[in-house]
C-alpha cells in the first residue's frame, strides 16, 4: 500500500524510460522519517533566518516620510510628480535551493557503518523537505568529473520524493571527481540569488586554480555552503606493514609500509594539508564550510549549524 501510494506520486514526474525501484521508494520513505526530525525544529526555529539567500523584489512607491532612508528615493518618480517618493521592497515569496551532491568513486567507501554517499543522501534529504515545506524550489545536480544527471528547479513534496528517489537510485557512470566543471554549468544555467548547498569531501585531482576561479564566479550574488565529508579514520594508516592502497576515483594500487612511522606521518600530513587547502579556497571566496564526520551522526552537525547561523548577529 505504501510502495503503491508513493509510485503514484512519481508518475507524474518519470520519464517514459525511468521508473523508480521499490528500493528507492523506500529508501526516500526511510530517509523520510529519518529527517523529519530536524525538519520540523528548522521550520520551527525561523527557516527564512537561517537560510539567507532570499533577495528582495520591488512592491510599490509612496510618499516619502520622514525618517526614511535617502537612499531609497526614486528620484525619477520624485522629479515626475514633484514630490520625494520612496522605493518599497518585500522579501521574495521563494527561494532556490540548489543541491550539488558529490557522487565520485571516493563516496562509495568508508571507514563508518555508512558511506559517505548514504550520508550525502541523508543530509540531501534534510535541505529538500526543509525547502518543500516552505515551498521553496529545489533543484539537484549529481557530479563526478562531469555532470551525471540534472533536475531543474520545482517545488512540492512531490518533486522533493523524485529527486530524492534519482539520487538515492543512480548508479555513477564515472569515478573521477571535477566539481569545477558542475559549478560552472551551474552558474551559466541559472539567474537570480540561490543557496547553493555543496555536498562532498572535495577530494579531487588537478589544480585548485579552476575550482577556485568557479567559486568565485559561482559565489557573487549566491549563498554558497560546501559541506564537507570527512573522516577522523582516513587520516591514519594502521600500523600493520606492508598494505595495497586502491584510490577509489582512478583504480591507481600503490604498495605502501604502513609499519614504518614516516609514512604514516606523512600520509598525515598529507591528508590535513589537502583539508587546510580547501578550506582556505572556501574561505576567500566567502562560502561557509560545514566539516561532517561520516562516523558521527549528520542531522547532529547540521541542527548545531543552522542553529549558529539562525542566531542573532
Amino acid at each position: 500500500m505504501l510502495i503503491g501510494l508513493w509510485s503514484q506520486a512519481l508518475r507524474l514526474f518519470r520519464r517514459p524510460t525511468e521508473e523508480p525501484s521499490t528500493e528507492a521508494l523506500l529508501e526516500v520513505r526511510r530517509l523520510e522519517l529519518r529527517t523529519r526530525g530536524l525538519v520540523d525544529t528548522l521550520y520551527s526555529g525561523g527557516y527564512a533566518s537561517v537560510f539567507h539567500g532570499r533577495g528582495l523584489e520591488f512592491s510599490h512607491v509612496r510618499n516619502y516620510q520622514y525618517g526614511d532612508d535617502v537612499r531609497a528615493i526614486d528620484w525619477k518618480v520624485t522629479a515626475r510628480r514633484g514630490a520625494p517618493y520612496v522605493r518599497q521592497f518585500v522579501e521574495e515569496r521563494d527561494l532556490l535551493v540548489v543541491l550539488v551532491v558529490d557522487v565520485s568513486g571516493s563516496g562509495r567507501f568508508g571507514p563508518g557503518e555508512k558511506s559517505p554517499s548514504e550520508v550525502s543522501a541523508e543530509i540531501a534529504a534534510a535541505l529538500a523537505f526543509a525547502a518543500a515545506r516552505n515551498n521553496d524550489r529545489i533543484a539537484l545536480l549529481l557530479v563526478s568529473d562531469h555532470v551525471e544527471h540534472h533536475i531543474e528547479p520545482n517545488s512540492g513534496r512531490r518533486h522533493v520524493i523524485r529527486l530524492l528517489a534519482d539520487l538515492v537510485g543512480h548508479a555513477p557512470r564515472s569515478r573521477g571527481t571535477d566539481l569545477s566543471t558542475a559549478l560552472e554549468r551551474l552558474g551559466r544555467r541559472r539567474s537570480g540569488r540561490a543557496t547553493v548547498f555543496v555536498i562532498s569531501d572535495f577530494i579531487q585531482a588537478g589544480p585548485a586554480t579552476p575550482f577556485r576561479d568557479t567559486l568565485i564566479k559561482l559565489s557573487r550574488g549566491n549563498d554558497l555552503i560546501a559541506i564537507r565529508l570527512i573522516s577522523g579514520a582516513t587520516l591514519e594508516l594502521p600500523d600493520v606493514g606492508w598494505v595495497e592502497m586502491t584510490d577509489p576515483e582512478t583504480g591507481r594500487r600503490v604498495m605502501l609500509n604502513a609499519g614504518h612511522k614516516k609514512v604514516r606521518e606523512h600520509y598525515r600530513h598529507s591528508v590535513l594539508r589537502a583539508q587546510a587547502d580547501t578550506a582556505a579556497v572556501l574561505g576567500e571566496v566567502g562560502a561557509e564550510l560545514v566539516d561532517i564526520d561520516t562516523a558521527n551522526d549528520p542531522l547532529a552537525v547540521l541542527s548545531a549549524f543552522f542553529r549558529r547561523r539562525g542566531a542573532p548577529r
